[in-house]
């Protein structure tokens, strides 16, 4: 049997539970505090590195002290997606939050005409069509908020998700911000993500062709003044799958027509990585080479078996429930058997299907010996980061022994 951990990990409490010996009631959701940290250091290194600051989209784990951890590493703000999760991130102390997202509901436009008092965070939010700008400007107007609230224009792509359809189109967007009283257009927005799951020569080349079109837009709205002779503005761009691309085509080597940039990149799921969707994809894969610090997944989910009801399969309690699958059902990963207290590695086992809170687990001539008994518990690496913490109201951080540091609550609705 191997048994993981490593010399040097930061210690769980004496006395505290231990995932691995079964002192945790499952599912549980643990979070490495090793591989965390290094997830932290190393985008705030990699940004400093490359001149753009970070705003970590806080939608991923929603959980407060992990957005703190960010933001003492230097990060610009916290990135969310929506005035409740605005909430969040303003009580873990961000000095800047920025809604990655149109707002355009009444009683949203009022909490933040109502949190826009002096000396309070900076809220910054996106427009990306007339009557978007129409609504902030009149919900705001009739608060008589006391400073106007800092917007984004953002480009979005045809048949894609919000955002203005051309440069065209947002340009005149911009004019429309710059006519309301109540709105300041800090710079422009845009999101590469949905562009493409992979590395590949053509969809690289799709992302490097709408952040051109972002430029261009940066470019033609500093020419007109319409940042009212701000300057840097804001250009903001970037989740976790193709951030090198945003850095080397927005960052401080673009061409702004002379006009200076401020560079936001707002990836969310670096911060703890998974062994899925990110790894396959992310500029700074665990699997990669070449010498360089990498990210590390630091995500597992524990689930008890419940059942071998025939050779080759088992059950464990765990599915849709509790587990992220829609970029790629969990895999197994470690196990740890029934009344021990040691780790293995587990091979040539798979997740072949989920329900609402089993999985069925496939067992290959290379699987453990003896199989897996009732009672075993395996941990399970996931894909997707961002739909696995909404399902749990708490989080274990862990040592690399599986000691529980701190239960870390999350904040979703």
């Amino acid at each position: 049997m191997e048994v993981l951990g490593k010399p040097g990990a930061p210690p769980a409490p004496p006395g505290g539970p231990n995932l691995a010996r079964g002192e945790v009631t499952l599912p549980a959701l643990a979070v490495f505090e090793t591989a965390l940290e290094n997830n932290v250091e190393l985008m705030a290194r990699y940004s400093r590195e490359h001149g753009f600051d970070l705003a970590p989209h806080g939608k991923t784990t929603m959980v407060p002290a992990i957005l703190r951890r960010q933001l003492r590493a230097g990060a610009w703000g916290i990135t969310v997606a929506d005035v409740a999760q605005a909430k969040v991130a303003l009580a873990a102390g961000s000095p800047r939050v920025l809604i990655a997202n149109e707002v355009v509901a009444r009683r949203d436009i009022e909490w933040l005409g109502l949190a826009l008092g002096p000396g309070r965070a900076e809220l910054i939010c996106l427009v990306d069509s007339l009557a978007g700008v129409e609504l902030l400007e009149g919900g705001l107007a009739g608060l008589e908020a006391p400073r106007p609230l800092g917007v984004l224009v953002e480009l979005g792509v045809p048949g894609g998700r919000c955002g203005a359809r051309s440069v065209e189109d947002a340009c005149r967007v911009a004019a429309a911000v710059g006519s309301a009283p109540h709105l300041k257009l800090l710079g422009v927005e845009g999101y590469e993500g949905g562009l493409g799951s992979d590395r590949s020569p053509e969809t690289l080349g799709r992302v490097d062709a709408y952040l051109g079109s972002l430029r261009l837009l940066a470019r033609e709205l500093a020419g007109r003044a319409a940042f009212g002779g701000q300057e840097p503005f804001v250009v903001s761009a970037g989740g976790s799958k193709y951030f090198d691309r945003v850095a080397a085509l927005l960052g401080p080597g673009a061409d702004y027509g002379g006009h200076r940039a401020r560079l936001v990149v707002r990836a969310g799921c670096y911060v703890t990585h998974d062994h899925g969707a990110y790894e396959a994809v992310s500029p700074l894969p665990a699997g990669g080479s070449g010498g360089r610090a990498r990210l590390r997944p630091a995500l597992e989910v524990w689930a008890d078996v419940l059942s071998a009801p025939e050779p080759g399969r088992a059950i464990v309690g765990l599915g849709k429930r509790d587990v992220s699958f829609d970029l790629g059902l969990p895999r197994p990963l470690r196990l740890a058997r029934a009344g021990g207290s040691g780790v293995e590695e587990l091979r040539d086992v798979s997740v072949v299907a989920l329900d609402d809170q089993h999985g069925y687990l496939r067992l290959g001539r290379g699987g453990p010996p003896g199989g897996l008994r009732p009672g075993d518990r395996v941990g399970f690496g996931i894909s997707h980061p961002c739909t696995v913490f909404d399902k749990f109201g708490e989080v274990l951080l862990v040592d690399d022994s599986y000691g529980v540091i701190e239960r870390l609550p999350t904040c979703f609705r």
